[in-house]
């Protein structure tokens, strides 16, 4: 079954985050609460899809996806410095292959923020790192990819 080109994005992406000598697991769109037991982990879940349509481009149009990567970790002091170590991960594995094996134009970090989970219950920060993917798709078909057609 056809998927579209953001979703194949997002699947690439997790295969990246997820390689051999990952420094947690990344689930995908993951809704059940990680435990503080299973921190560190990561959990990629798509948030917006935006459209571009041009004149000129008849029968593609502009797609700029965003998908947000969770990172957990437990931390009471010096937060910043316990969750650094899976945004590193989580940008060079993405930046180390931008087209995802010339599936899309580019794929960066646009965003990162922190913050408490939920502070009355558990010490787990969350990092999250919106990560942008731009790739032309068939204006009729967004599993057609439109980025490198010959």
């Amino acid at each position: 079954m056809a998927q579209t080109l953001w979703t194949q994005a997002a699947t690439a992406v997790l295969a990246a985050l997820n390689a051999a000598g990952k420094p947690a697991t990344f689930f995908r769109a993951r809704f059940e609460a990680v435990s503080q037991t299973q921190a560190p982990a990561g959990n990629l879940f798509p948030t917006k899809i935006d459209c571009r349509y041009t004149e000129a481009a008849r029968d593609s149009v502009s797609i700029d996806a965003s998908m947000v990567v969770r990172c957990y970790v437990a931390a009471t002091d010096q937060v910043d410095l316990a969750a650094d170590p899976l945004v590193l991960w989580a940008w060079k594995q993405i930046r180390s292959d931008p087209t995802l094996g010339a599936l899309v134009t580019d794929t960066y970090i646009d965003n990162i923020e922190i913050g408490y989970v939920d502070k009355a219950s558990t010490d787990q920060v969350c990092v999250d790192l919106t990560i942008r993917v731009e790739v032309e798709v068939g204006r009729d078909d967004p599993s057609v990819n439109m980025t490198y057609r010959m």
